[in-house]
């Protein structure tokens, strides 16, 4: 698996014109961070029940996308949620993705896998994922970033990713 890098972009309610694509983006402030490993490790996530768990903010999440390797015409990559905060939050759901060429919107958002939902709790320092299938048979240019709105939030960050901007499709996110 190899990883796609940038610059932490600020989360707003609406986009902004041409945002700064980042490989890492931590909502709480702009940073230049280093460029993830191929093998990320980080603390193993608790699926199941949430046990009081409150939504994670988007300011408590660091956000990557992982480029991952493919198949006859498909692309794959992962976007991985690191609850950066002290507590133990929850994500539910899909994950809002589409995405970028210049600073501009490309095709048309993901839809939703068929995969079942379920709400899954992150510790402190722990990960979870959620894997973006690219139907790469279409001629289409290449982006060089992804827009994605975490579970349940609203606020948009943008990091890099290069992938065919074809068709795409999200599953729901799980534990990694």
């Amino acid at each position: 698996m190899s990883s796609s890098a940038a610059t932490t972009a600020p989360p707003t309610s609406a986009p902004k014109p041409k945002p700064k694509p980042s490989s890492s983006a931590r909502a709480s402030a702009p940073a230049t961070l280093p460029i993830p490993s191929p093998s990320p490790t980080s603390a193993s996530p608790v699926a199941g029940p949430v046990d009081g768990a409150g939504s994670c903010v988007t300011a408590a999440l660091s956000i990557r996308a992982l480029r991952a390797s493919g198949a006859a015409g498909h692309q794959y990559a992962f976007l991985q949620f690191t609850n950066t905060s002290t507590h133990a939050c929850s994500l539910t759901g899909f994950p809002g993705v589409q995405l970028m060429r210049d600073g501009a919107l490309v095709g048309k958002p993901a839809g939703h896998s068929g995969k079942a939902a379920t709400t899954v709790r992150i510790a402190p320092g722990s990960s979870v994922t959620a894997q973006v299938i690219d139907d790469s048979s279409c001629n289409a240019d290449k982006s060089d970033a992804v827009q994605i709105i975490p579970p349940n939030g609203t606020d948009r960050i943008v990091v890099r990713l290069s992938v065919r901007a074809c068709a795409l499709t999200v599953d729901p996110v799980t534990a990694s």
